[in-house]
């Protein structure tokens, strides 16, 4: 159990052997004297071994003669062992001590910021307000009060909405949020016209100011005119600018490729392996390891152990160890129906985003083909959205 290992542990403990005939006497006499023995293991007819504590091994040594047996330690364990060890080795205690002291001090500043969730506020204008509000490389991270920072940042970038910092390590990890503003407002007394913002077949056109220049089937491109805001009419000497608005739908078409090699070459490990060790400590890494890779074809498999950690405070500093295989190469066959899944699959991922949410989906055409050892998709998604879009007419 964990709790008496402990115990056992911090009161300290010794593996003896015991050699004799009379084995049996030996422990009978310990338990009648209440010497507690554990984890006894006999080794051959004549030889035993278990632990004892310390108070039970001085205890042993007088009932030695009386069992007719041999009595010596075999292994020292736990705490008060340890303790005597290191008190003999002062010198290298406190280098130990003023090495975990300077890892610590040298842990508390910050390095690196990382920022996330920007697409239209730009990495460096984020940097210079949290360079303004006292967050930079090289900060001492116990100095900040975080929740300052963000709102310094919020006031000084209008188009952030939302800033959070979180510090982890050595590491400032700034998550933001953009704001996201509603389209301008065009004054309703404002000649307009109304123009194409995509590609697209007309499908529907309601012009409830105005006058449509385009009609069911025709093909139309960014920026040109689906509802005019000059209004001309022939009892009339010169046109009128209206604010022109309305509703045009059209059948917009998302298309991609996408293909895939029904022969793999994948790598076959074999029993030759050779290690390679490294420590890292932030960006900087050192090699325990010297001299190239023997073997032109390979592997690697790498595991990486973290030395430090407190609660939720990942100290950067990791060992990785990675295991140098030799590989041999053979051609692997790609099952087709599990090939075209997974195409279809990459395929749906890289359009749906691109299509707008208040687009309706009418149709999908999905085409596979091959050419030799390699598999072709291609898909089309035709939807119907509405592709208008207001400009100020000058004139």
């Amino acid at each position: 159990m964990l709790v008496v290992s402990l115990w056992n542990y911090f009161r300290g403990y010794v593996i003896i052997r015991i050699e004799g005939l009379a084995l049996e006497k030996f422990i009978n006499i310990c338990i009648a004297e209440q010497i507690f023995l554990w984890d006894i293991n006999r080794i051959n007819y004549t030889t035993l071994e278990a632990k004892v504590s310390l108070k039970g091994f001085k205890a042993i040594r007088k009932i030695i003669r009386k069992a007719g047996c041999r009595v010596y330690i075999a292994n020292k364990n736990g705490y008060p062992f340890w303790f005597s060890r290191v008190k003999k080795r002062k010198m290298l205690l406190l280098g130990a001590f003023f090495s975990v002291s300077f890892l610590i001090i040298l842990l508390s500043f910050i390095y690196r910021i990382e920022i996330q969730g920007n697409m239209v506020v730009s990495n460096d204008e984020i940097m210079s307000s949290l360079y303004n509000s006292g967050l930079k490389v090289g900060t001492n991270r116990y100095g900040l009060d975080l929740r300052d920072i963000e709102n310094n940042v919020l006031m000084e970038i209008n188009e952030l909405s939302w800033v959070g910092i979180e510090i982890n390590g050595i590491t400032a990890k700034i998550k933001v949020v953009e704001k996201v503003f509603p389209p301008e407002k065009i004054d309703k007394e404002t000649p307009t016209n109304v123009v194409a913002k995509t590609n697209g077949v007309i499908h529907k056109v309601i012009a409830r100011n105005g006058d449509a220049v385009v009609k069911v089937g025709d093909i139309v491109e960014p920026g040109d005119l689906l509802i005019t805001g000059v209004v001309k009419r022939q009892n009339l000497e010169n046109p009128i600018y209206v604010h022109a608005y309305g509703e045009v739908f059209a059948k917009t078409y998302y298309e991609t490729t996408k293909y895939m090699n029904l022969i793999e070459i994948k790598k076959e490990k074999t029993d030759k392996m050779i290690t390679r060790r490294t420590i890292k400590i932030g960006d900087m890494v050192i090699a325990f390891s010297r001299g190239n890779i023997p073997f032109n074809n390979y592997v690697v498999e790498s595991n990486v152990k973290s030395l430090l950690n407190w609660k939720k405070v990942n100290f950067p500093v990791e060992i990785i160890t990675d295991e140098y295989y030799e590989a041999i190469d053979y051609e692997f066959k790609v099952d087709i129906n599990e090939a075209k899944n997974k195409l279809h699959e990459q395929a749906i991922e890289e359009l749906v985003p691109k299509i707008p949410e208040e687009s309706e989906m009418v149709h999908s055409l999905v085409n596979f083909s091959r050419k030799g050892d390699v598999l072709y998709l291609d898909l089309v998604i035709e939807t119907i959205e509405e592709i208008g879009k207001q400009i100020i007419i000058n004139y």
